[in-house]
């Protein structure tokens, strides 16, 4: 090695690591580092911790294999090559868990049982008699 702050030679530039990206660490095909900058600059929390991107890429990436292969399937059943925006929609109607995920409709799996944060407003008819005074 030299003093002179160059590039090592010899055994030191052997134990350099090579880079690689967290989504090949991760086994991912979806972009953790996108995903991680997304949920920093949209401001959805004060801290965003390392796992965070990676499980949300996982979850993304489940999501759409889940459906484009059934979507594939429902194009191959009706004799297309290419998949449209009914397969799509098709694949996600005909799959409980897409369906419950991508609708928005609630899972009751829990027994809590959701409390209204509404405060009753004033009637408006009090309000048009006291104008009226």
């Amino acid at each position: 090695a030299t003093c002179s702050g160059g590039p090592p030679t010899g055994r030191g530039a052997e134990a350099k690591k090579s880079r690689s990206s967290r989504s090949s660490r991760a086994g991912l095909l979806f972009p953790v580092s996108r995903i991680d900058r997304q949920l920093r600059k949209g401001r959805f929390a004060q801290r965003v911790g390392a796992r965070a991107p990676v499980f949300l890429a996982a979850v993304l990436q489940w999501v759409t294999h889940k459906t484009m292969d059934m979507a594939g399937k429902i194009s191959k059943r009706s004799n297309q090559h290419r998949i449209s925006p009914g397969h799509l929609q098709m694949a996600v109607q005909n799959s409980s868990a897409l369906k419950q995920l991508l609708l928005g409709k609630p899972r009751h799996h829990s027994r809590a049982v959701p409390q209204s944060q509404r405060v009753a407003a004033p009637s408006r008819k009090r309000k048009a008699k006291d104008r009226r005074r």
